[in-house]
C-alpha cells in the first residue's frame, strides 16, 4: 500500500534492503513543500513495515525527525 498527498506519503516496505532507498525517495519528493512552509520532516513508523514521511509544524525547518508509534 502506498498513499500520497502535498503534505504525507505511506509506504508499506517489507524489505530491509528497500526501506532506506524508498524512505530517502519519499523524503525528496516532500522537500520542496517543507522548504516553501518552513517546515520540517517526520517519519513516522505506526507497523512494523508501515512509515509516513509527513511535513510537520512540530520538526524545525530543516530537520527531519523520527517517531515510532506502534
Amino acid at each position: 500500500m502506498n498513499y500520497s498527498s502535498d503534505n504525507s506519503i505511506t509506504l508499506t516496505i517489507q524489505r530491509r534492503a528497500e526501506l532506506e532507498h524508498r524512505l530517502d525517495t519519499a523524503v525528496g519528493k516532500l522537500l520542496k513543500n517543507a522548504k516553501l512552509r518552513k517546515q520540517g520532516l517526520l517519519v513516522t513508523r505506526s507497523s512494523p513495515e508501515t512509515f509516513t514521511v509527513s511535513l510537520s509544524e512540530k520538526v524545525p525547518y530543516g530537520m527531519t525527525m523520527e517517531k515510532m508509534s506502534w
